[in-house]
């Protein structure tokens, strides 16, 4: 009788917990560090998410000042899809 309900219980546990742990994975966004000049501060660092990259149409700002992936002008403009 043990190994009857063993043979049941234990794959529909694996099932259910497989299905529970799908759905607790969370996609968490990769930071990284970008760069904008402020003509009174100067060189800026700040934290952005994966989306800012230096492919796309669309650039990346903050506070209206254009990112780059180094502290020069020389750097890559960062720029989003």
């Amino acid at each position: 009788m043990k190994t009857n309900l063993l043979k049941l219980v234990l794959p529909a546990f694996a099932i259910i917990l497989a299905v529970g742990l799908a759905f607790a994975t969370e996609d968490s966004p990769v930071l990284q560090e970008a760069y904008y000049y402020h003509p009174i501060s100067g060189w800026q660092t700040v934290m952005v998410g994966d989306n800012c990259t230096n492919i796309g149409e669309i650039p990346c700002t903050q506070d209206g000042y254009q990112l780059y992936d180094a502290p020069s002008f020389s750097g890559q403009a960062l720029k989003k899809d």
